[in-house]
């Protein structure tokens, strides 16, 4: 954008976040390309996939790959796929998956899903609180009111990565399968 044109939305996006369509495609297409050329078994490379995908289904920012590789090690699977897998959690993604497992936390545990909503006022104002002046009161005051949040995004986020990790396992598992018995027969 020269100097002389005025700024748009579009071009305010374009130069934040440039997005091509064909460019988007061919990334996804070589992190699925990756994934199908991964020596192991059809099993260990869906499993571990699937690992990934649970591990990043849940609130654990910032372990969520240590989590992934230590289960896929414990599991004896593919490492490189569970790593693969916990791209699905990125920050596109992440509103959705937070939401829906605090949702299904909340509801899991009797809880009323609109705490969040009606809290988050109070919440903001503790968390802020305690940045701003570390104290055991003000830590006390963030634990409390974060608690009826966190709680159900553990037990929503559990639910929601097993949900993922099924429905991720099954195709993943085809698509291997196919693409290691096409490249046999070339």
């Amino acid at each position: 954008m020269s100097l002389n044109e005025k700024p748009t939305a579009a071009g305010a996006r374009e130069t934040l976040w440039p997005f091509r369509a064909a460019g988007l495609r061919n990334k996804l297409r070589f992190f699925w390309r990756r994934i199908l050329l991964l020596r192991a078994t059809p099993h260990e490379v869906a499993l571990g996939f699937a690992l990934g995908v649970f591990s990043a289904c849940t609130p654990f920012l910032g372990v969520q790959t240590i989590l992934a590789l230590a289960l896929a090690f414990v599991l004896r699977v593919s490492m490189p796929a569970a790593l693969l897998g916990t791209f699905i959690g990125n920050p596109l993604s992440w509103p959705a998956i937070w939401s829906g497992s605090y949702v299904a936390g909340a509801l899991l545990l009797g809880q009323d899903p609109a705490y969040a909503a009606d809290h988050f006022t109070d919440t903001a104002n503790a968390l802020g609180a305690t940045l701003s002046a570390p104290s055991p009161e003000t830590l006390n005051t963030a634990v409390d009111h974060l608690s009826p949040i966190v709680e159900p995004m553990i037990v929503g986020g559990l639910l929601v990565g097993l949900i993922a990790a099924i429905f991720s396992y099954y195709p993943t598992r085809r698509a291997v399968r196919v693409f290691q018995r096409h490249r046999r027969l070339r």
